[in-house]
């Protein structure tokens, strides 16, 4: 019987070793060509097809791409793909990753690639991050810390704002830009040209200036020649308490139009606390627009802390000084005291000065209650002093354009009741809030009204408002009014109609018979 007994390895014969290595090599080399064949896929996995390989030598299944685009591609049930010309490898690799994740995943796909980009991945970074604000703030840190300029050059220049976070990525760098280096910042945005729609950006910058170094931010303004901008006054605030003379020397040498007047009005409450006198002497020494501003705004809050020493000084001041600043400085008396504000006012004052203080005290007055200052209204006789004191009440009284409210019909007959020239003077101080908050009541008072109450303006005014609501009737009230006053505003409505509706408008005015004479007369601003 055969011995089936397994033998050692040792003792098996020749041919059979021979065979067991033959067996063992081939192994090796399959192992080792299935280690390179994964090494060098994984090298190779999200590589993006470049320029070395022809485009028409492409597999079949994969068709060129316009430069700058990318897409998925299914290859095998894989996610793959492709970009001609690729500006990008790293932000290709990310929005690949970016597409098969989400969550935690997702941000940390963020951070490595961030961190890993060069200056020139960041434009590509950017579209990738557009519409996600953690990525972009993530993104235009980074960016900023390896090349700012690069970042500024990059919105100034990106000529597809489509997907570009151009908006985003300009407020955290105008942010950060003046606060790391406010030199460079402004002498970037310096010069002829003013980028057009990102005057923000100057804004942003100077606005930055004003609240931490308030002398560079006025005098950045002024050279940018900003004046319809108001920053924030924080900076102004601590300056001012700390040097006000220096302050108000900056500012007047700086005019920057509203931003100039508010900076003033905020050292001048400031240099009121210290030295009211001196503050004075020093704004009355420079005459003009700014120079004013500071003196009403220290005689103000002088007025507000020691009435008897403001109306002193004010009282042994010369004429026109006292002319000058007393609308001021009775418009804060009065606030407390209008009685005696209005009594000084006429001891004190004569002329259109005397008419301007009247007003200030009643602004004063009306700001704390409408209701007194109406009644000192009516108590005064037809005088300019009168229709000042009239048009800081309606001021005050008639609501904003914006409220939503109408205009109260005490209000309106309050209106009615005063002297002609006193009722065109309100009238035209609100004219333009009026026509906007409530048109329809302040057409049936315009119809109503004498040629002697109506100030030049009020009636172009509603024909303008109305007609962008309802050109008909807007044309139709204007018929109503006197001959000269209602061909006035009916052109103004027509020409405002015809500019939003040209078709309808002229086909209205083809319409009117030849006799009625506003065909001729509207012809004239319809043009040939």
């Amino acid at each position: 019987m055969p011995d089936r007994t397994p033998r050692p390895v040792s003792m098996r014969s020749p041919s059979q070793a021979r065979c067991t290595a033959r067996i063992l090599y081939h192994s090796v080399i399959i192992l080792a060509a299935a280690g390179l064949g994964l090494a060098m896929g994984y090298i190779l996995r999200g590589r993006t097809i470049g320029t070395a390989a022809p485009l028409e030598r492409l597999p079949g299944n994969v068709r060129p791409i316009p430069e700058g685009k990318s897409q998925p591609l299914r290859a095998g049930g894989n996610l793959t793909w492709a970009r001609a010309h690729d500006d990008s490898p790293l932000a290709t690799q990310l929005e690949r990753d970016l597409s098969m994740s989400s969550g935690v995943t997702r941000w940390l796909y963020w951070l490595e690639g961030v961190e890993k980009a060069r200056v020139s991945d960041f434009p590509r970074l950017a579209r990738l991050a557009h519409g996600d604000a953690a990525a972009t703030r993530l993104l235009a840190a980074r960016w900023m810390e390896l090349d700012l300029p690069h970042l500024f050059h990059t919105l100034s220049t990106v000529q597809d704002r489509r997907g570009f976070p151009v908006d985003a990525l300009a407020e955290i760098l105008f942010e950060e830009w003046p606060r790391r280096d406010p030199d460079a910042a402004v002498n970037a945005l310096s010069g002829t040209n003013t980028f057009g729609t990102h005057d923000t950006w100057r804004l942003n910058v100077a606005g930055l200036l004003v609240e931490t170094d308030p002398a560079r931010g006025l005098r950045v303004l002024s050279a940018w020649g900003i004046d319809n901008y108001i920053p924030s006054m924080s900076g102004v605030n601590r300056w001012a308490a700390a040097d006000p003379r220096g302050a108000a020397e900056v500012a007047l040498a700086n005019p920057a139009g509203h931003a100039s007047r508010a900076a003033l009005a905020v050292i001048g409450r400031e240099w009121s606390k210290s030295d009211p006198a001196r503050a004075l002497e020093f704004a009355t020494a420079h005459p003009g627009e700014l120079g004013t501003a500071l003196a009403e705004s220290v005689l103000r809050n002088w007025a507000g802390q020691n009435i008897r020493d403001a109306a002193q000084w004010l009282s042994t001041a010369n004429g026109a000084t006292r002319n000058l600043l007393s609308p001021a400085f009775v418009e804060a008396w009065a606030k407390s005291d209008p009685g005696s504000a209005l009594a000084w006012c006429e001891s004190n004052l004569a002329g259109a000065g005397l008419a301007r203080a009247v007003g200030g005290a009643l602004q004063g007055t009306a700001q704390r209650d409408v209701t007194t200052a109406v009644r000192y209204v009516d108590a005064m006789r037809p005088s300019p002093a009168r229709a000042e004191a009239a048009a800081a009440v309606a001021t005050q009284w008639f609501p904003g354009s914006l409220s939503g409210k109408p205009v109260p019909q005490a209000t309106i007959a309050w209106l009615r009741s005063l002297d002609s020239d006193s009722a065109k003077r309100a009238l035209a101080q609100v004219q333009w809030r009026w026509s906007i908050g409530d048109p329809r009541s302040m057409a049936e008072f315009l119809a109503n009204s004498g040629n002697d109450r109506v100030p030049a303006g009020a009636d172009s005014t509603l024909a303008r408002s109305l007609a962008r609501q309802d050109p008909a009737e807007a044309l139709a009230w204007a018929h109503k009014l006197p001959a000269e006053r209602g061909l006035a505003a009916g052109r103004v409505a027509f020409a405002e109609w015809r500019r939003w509706q040209p078709e309808s408008a002229m086909g209205w005015l083809q319409a009117l018979p030849s006799s009625d004479q506003r065909r001729s007369s509207f012809a004239r601003v319809a043009g040939p």
